[in-house]
């Protein structure tokens, strides 16, 4: 055990002759304690079994070591209210804030070939042929085959329709066609000929009149003379009244035809002519819909071969979903949309990153601030861009997260280097202020205590407590205003030494004694200028919601029945890219899961991504708020 740095270890020395009572009790260290007893061997060695000597000469060995371990003993223990503490010098430099985040490089002008093959029944189209993701492709060129086999079976379905819709057109066009002859034949010939034979029978009528008049006359003439007997003459005078009855009954006749049965007939064959003409327009405007059907499943059936639009390099349009998970992947066998993007020919000379901002950073930024860019794909090499929109409104959330809430923004890239992709993932680094030549130390170095802020100084004994006055921070460094000075050393990390502080007294209002607290808008950390209170106390829960939390809200939002577990149902009716995430927090197996379940599942989780909650933007990020230090 020579030369071992194990702590002391308590050693029970005890000499035979003595009573019990007489028993001493001595913390050395275990290196000494291996030397006394290597004494010890060594005088129990002899022949003779008993030496005064000996013990006498280990007791002062022994005595001599507690004795040093005893002068060392303060240092151990005795002030550990004055611990020993890492301390920072305060310095004068450049001071930078930036929002550090992550994107995906795409090209601002992009050519978009979609799929223009219409869904029907909800359902999509699938891919046959396309053509290698990075081949350079020509004008004209094919790139995608989609699947027409239930397109063509359409198409023969649709010929049926019109071949039978076109009978019915010709149909109803010859109904209309004798409509309109049987209303010319009607004026032209039968009408004509009732009117001539009515007219006929008017001039017999008149005829039989005028001689029935002339033989009462000259009936009248022989009854004065006496050769006609009044009887006779009577009948005479009968034969005119009937005569002129029956013309009369003739003009009637003719006029009931002219005003009336003509009248008749022509609106109901008007009628008819117009059924016939409604019912033809109705059959040619059916027939026309399903030819212009039959045309639209002709023209769907040539989009299933798509063709480039230009020249230029393909990129498939895949779309990736949160933490990275590919929603949408681009293969022969994929069904597609109408309308969904499946192939994008970028121009690489235009290129871009979309960042997501959480929106505690998002008011910090500001369209033309400088961007320092960094790409996975080329470590070595850092791009220059500027920030050129911030979207007003928030991104689409988790499910699993629905209260952190990111904002997309829109960074131009600068002279594109050769090789750049769309899909290349990309650290950005918005440079939100820039000052030169300002004191500043780390946010750790910095207490926050009724509203004002304050430093440790060490001194012989203890700490002496500084007030200082904050400017700009970032999540590493604040600008110290006043109260320090270049090269004065500090506690680095403050919150270890708190008590030993001379803290102000705070007032019920939970600000310092004689003073009133600052309004809640203007404390540190609100507009990302001064570090949060209690800085190096807990740098990474602030302000983000606990597994419990996170738990008790999945529950609220999937928990349709309120019975405080998740049934096999409803976990069905979780989106499927989701479902395996709350199957595996099933840890008993039941097919349900609990409310404890779920919390321990959102647990490991956490722990899974270094502590983060999911969706808090990754390890390192600041899901809470931009600008301030942690807390």
């Amino acid at each position: 055990m020579k030369g071992s740095t194990s702590p002391a270890r308590p050693v029970l020395l005890t000499r035979p002759s003595l009573p019990r009572a007489r028993v001493f009790r001595i913390f050395v260290p275990w290196g000494s304690v291996a030397m006394a007893d290597r004494s010890q061997s060594r005088l129990s060695s002899h022949r003779r079994g008993f030496s005064y000597v000996g013990l006498a000469v280990a007791l002062l060995l022994l005595l001599a070591v507690g004795a040093v371990g005893w002068s060392a003993w303060p240092k151990l223990g005795f002030r550990a209210s004055v611990p020993d503490v890492m301390t920072h010098a305060v310095a004068r430099g450049e001071f930078v804030h930036e929002i550090t985040d992550h994107g995906e490089v795409e090209s601002t002008e992009n050519v978009e070939v979609r799929c223009e093959v219409k869904s029907g029944y909800n359902k999509g189209t699938i891919i046959l042929e396309i053509v290698p993701e990075g081949t350079q492709v020509k004008g004209g060129d094919k790139l995608v085959v989609l699947d027409s086999s239930a397109l063509e079976v359409d198409r023969t379905k649709q010929q049926i329709v019109v071949s039978n819709s076109e009978a019915v057109v010709i149909q109803a066009r010859n109904v209309l066609d004798t409509a309109k002859i049987a209303k010319k034949e009607y004026l032209e010939g039968k009408y004509l000929l009732e009117r001539q034979e009515i007219l006929s029978r008017i001039v017999m009528k008149e005829e039989d009149l005028r001689r029935a008049q002339e033989y009462l006359t000259y009936s009248e003439r022989l009854a004065t003379k006496g050769y006609v007997s009044e009887v006779q003459l009577e009948g005479d005078r009968f034969a005119v009244e009937k005569a002129r009855i029956e013309r009369d009954m003739a003009r009637t006749e003719l006029t009931v035809l002219d005003e009336f049965t003509k009248a008749k007939m022509v609106g109901s064959l008007d009628a008819d002519i117009a059924t016939a003409e409604a019912k033809l327009g109705a059959a040619e405007e059916s027939h026309k819909l399903d030819v212009e059907e039959l045309e639209d499943i002709e023209e769907q059936i040539e989009k299933c071969v798509i063709y480039a639009p230009q020249a230029g390099q393909v990129v498939y349009g895949n779309v990736q979903g949160g933490r990275g998970r590919t929603e949408v992947l681009i293969e022969e066998g994929t069904e597609v949309r109408e309308r969904q993007v499946i192939i994008r020919l970028p121009d690489f000379g235009k290129m871009q990153v979309k960042a997501r901002i959480n929106e505690g950073k998002v008011s910090l930024l500001e369209e033309g601030m400088s961007v320092r860019i960094r790409l996975d794909a080329f470590a070595d090499m850092e791009l220059e861009g500027t920030v050129e929109e911030i979207d007003e409104f928030a991104a689409p959330t988790s499910w699993m997260s629905p209260n952190v809430k990111e904002y997309e923004a829109i960074i131009k890239i600068h002279d594109p280097p050769k090789g750049l992709r769309p899909g290349m993932t990309a650290e950005v680094k918005i440079e939100v202020e820039r000052l030169s030549d300002v004191l500043q130390v780390p946010v750790q170095t910095v207490l926050e205590h009724g509203g004002k802020y304050f430093c440790a100084i060490p001194e012989s004994g203890g700490f002496r407590t500084q007030e200082v006055e904050l400017g700009a921070n970032n999540d590493k460094f604040v600008v110290i205003g006043s109260g320090l000075q270049e090269g004065q050393p500090i506690v680095a990390n403050v919150a270890a030494v708190r008590d030993e502080l001379d803290l102000p007294k705070l007032s019920e209002g939970g600000g310092n004694a004689g003073s009133p607290a600052p309004p809640r808008e203007e404390r540190p950390g609100a507009a990302g200028t001064k570090p949060q209170p209690e800085a190096a106390a807990s740098p990474s829960d602030a302000g983000r919601p606990s597994p419990a939390e996170i738990a008790g809200r999945i529950l609220q939002r999937v928990d349709t029945d309120g019975d405080g577990v998740i049934s096999a149902e409803e976990i069905q009716s979780i989106p499927e890219d989701r479902r395996s995430q709350m199957q595996a927090a099933d840890a008993d197996g039941d097919g349900k899961v609990s409310r404890s379940e779920l919390t321990s599942g959102m647990k490991r989780m956490m722990e899974r991504f270094g502590g983060q909650r999911p969706g808090a933007g990754g390890p390192g990020a600041s899901p809470g708020g931009g600008g301030g230090p942690s807390r």
